[in-house]
C-alpha cells in the first residue's frame, strides 16, 4: 500500500510538471504539486503510523476523485485543456482510494477475528 501511495504521488506530481507548459498552465502545475505531494507526505506518514497515512491517502484520493468528476462532463465537451490532467489524476487517485478502502477493511476484519477468538463481543467498544 504504502508503494502505490507514492507512486501515485510521484506520478501526478509528474503529470503536473508534464501539463505546464505555458504560463496560463500554471494551476496545473500548482494543483499537481499539492495533490501529489499530499500523497507523498501521507506515503511517509504511513512509514510511522501506518493507519494514519494510509487514512490520509484515502481522504486525498477521495478529494481528487471528487475534483476529477466535473472534468468528465463538461470538460471534455467544452475542450478545456485541464480536462486530460484532471481526469488522469483523477484515476491514480481512484486507484489510491480503492486501496485504502481495501486494506482499512480487511484491518478491521482481522480485528473482529481477533477478539473474537479472545472471547470479546467483536461490536463492544474497544477501551
Amino acid at each position: 500500500m504504502r508503494a502505490l501511495i507514492f507512486i501515485a504521488g510521484l506520478a501526478i506530481c509528474g503529470l503536473g510538471f508534464a501539463f505546464y507548459k505555458t504560463a496560463e498552465n500554471f494551476p496545473l502545475l500548482q494543483g499537481g504539486l499539492t495533490l501529489g505531494g499530499g500523497l507523498v507526505i501521507c506515503g511517509l506518514f504511513s512509514l510511522r503510523s501506518k493507519w494514519h497515512g494510509i487514512t490520509g491517502a484515502g481522504i486525498l484520493g477521495f478529494l481528487g476523485i471528487m475534483r476529477a468528476v466535473p472534468a468528465l462532463w463538461s470538460g471534455f465537451k467544452e475542450g478545456v485543456p485541464s480536462a486530460r490532467f484532471e481526469v488522469i489524476a483523477g484515476a491514480f487517485c481512484l486507484l489510491v482510494f480503492l486501496a485504502a478502502v481495501r486494506v482499512l477493511m480487511a484491518e478491521r476484519t482481522r480485528l473482529a477475528v481477533a477478539r473474537l477468538k479472545a472471547g470479546e463481543d467483536p461490536r463492544a467498544p474497544q477501551g
